[in-house]
């Protein structure tokens, strides 16, 4: 599917492509039963990488960073060199479900909200290969966090995202794809309006303008804007989940 120009412009320059917080990514880190000894970390479905370059911040390994949208990595290296830890991301262009390192091996591997766009299930069985010995995975994704919640919500989710589940539901998941779970939490709800939602309804405004008022512009933007009313209605019923997996031998 070709992915409009105008909704890479939109997510590019910001700060996030979906909700998470530089604490989360650091209590997932924290998390890990060998943090200490990661060396390589393969982020997949990067964006423009700020948990890339949180991970490049906490740890010294060589990362490489991988998304299917060249604009979001340009990006990444740029905002790299900022920071001064470009020396240590290699970007690579491909999709997750077909990423072309064959023989390679990481210590970590992690997926920030992305593992969904290919089914979580099939992308822990593709990536297995990849797990070095003693590795780890981590993966963040929308789970609802109550066994029941209103229709108009479970309804609009349950279009967008057909394989939501609850977070047992979720857990229940890995061991069937190989994997032990040693830790999971709830992103925060600021992790949702102060990182993610806020800075969409900031931009939204001045983006529409410098577009013209297109027509297709104006309804990318009004799905956003409609997904973060949403989530002020609904947010205690929804959340992304952090899982800290580690593949059975």
């Amino acid at each position: 599917m070709e992915i409009p120009d105008y909704l890479i412009d939109f997510h590019r320059t910001a700060r996030r492509q979906g909700p998470g917080s530089d604490a989360s990514t650091r209590r997932a880190l924290d998390a890990l039963p060998n943090a200490a000894g990661v060396g390589t970390i393969l982020d997949l479905g990067c964006g423009t990488g700020r948990q890339t370059l949180v991970l490049a911040h906490e740890t010294d390994a060589q990362i490489t960073a991988v998304d299917i949208l060249r604009p979001f990595l340009d990006e990444l290296e740029a905002r790299a060199a900022g920071e001064g830890v470009a020396e240590r991301i290699t970007t690579w262009e491909a999709s997750m479900d077909d990423l072309g390192l064959d023989g390679c091996s990481f210590d970590l591997l992690w997926a920030e909200g992305s593992a969904y766009t290919v089914g979580v299930e099939n992308a822990l069985r593709l990536w297995r290969p990849l797990v070095a010995p003693g590795g780890a995975v981590v993966v963040s994704d929308l789970c609802w966090l109550t066994d029941s919640r209103p229709d108009e919500v479970d309804d609009y989710w349950a279009q967008g995202y057909p394989d939501i589940t609850t977070i047992n539901g979720r857990l229940r998941s890995f061991g069937p794809a190989g994997y032990e779970c040693t830790a999971h939490f709830v992103l925060p709800p600021e992790g949702w309006t102060d990182e993610y939602y806020t800075p969409i309804r900031q931009r939204s405004a001045d983006f529409l303008r410098a577009h013209g008022g297109d027509a297709d512009v104006a309804a990318f933007l009004d799905s956003g804007l409609e997904e973060a009313r949403l989530y002020d209605r609904f947010g205690d019923y929804y959340s992304y989940v952090y899982f800290v997996l580690r593949p059975r031998e």
